[in-house]
């Protein structure tokens, strides 16, 4: 299983938290990147080229222009429709980008922010 470098700088913050997780969780609608049991918590680690976030990192390519938006169209439609189903059996969800993992002022924050979560601060 290939892990990717957002993913890998994910999953050293879940480490060092001591969180119980599950990685690629493979008995869902799609196959999560994190789930934390206790919580029913999915967290996914979203590419911004591939998921076509809309930052500088998810530039759409100049040559096969209609391909690449047709694909990027299919993976947002894809991540809706997993979200949905999920959600409606009853996960939380939690999507983080990696251009947020990139920039060390909003990672800490974030990772901030999913300590109080996961700690029931939320």
């Amino acid at each position: 299983m290939k892990i990717s470098n957002p993913e890998k700088i994910f999953k050293e913050f879940l480490d060092k938290q001591l969180i119980n997780y599950t990685y690629q969780v493979k008995d869902l609608p799609y196959k999560a990147d994190f789930y934390y049991k206790d919580y029913n918590l999915i967290i996914n680690i979203h590419g911004c080229f591939w998921h076509n976030h809309g930052c500088v990192h998810s530039r759409i390519p100049e040559k096969n222009t209609n391909y690449w938006l047709s694909v990027f169209e299919k993976n947002k439609a894809r991540d809706y429709e997993n979200t949905k189903k999920l959600k409606a059996l009853g996960y939380k969800i939690i999507n983080i980008w990696e251009c947020v993992l990139n920039d060390e002022k909003a990672k800490a924050q974030t990772f901030k922010n999913l300590e109080r979560i996961i700690n029931g601060a939320i």
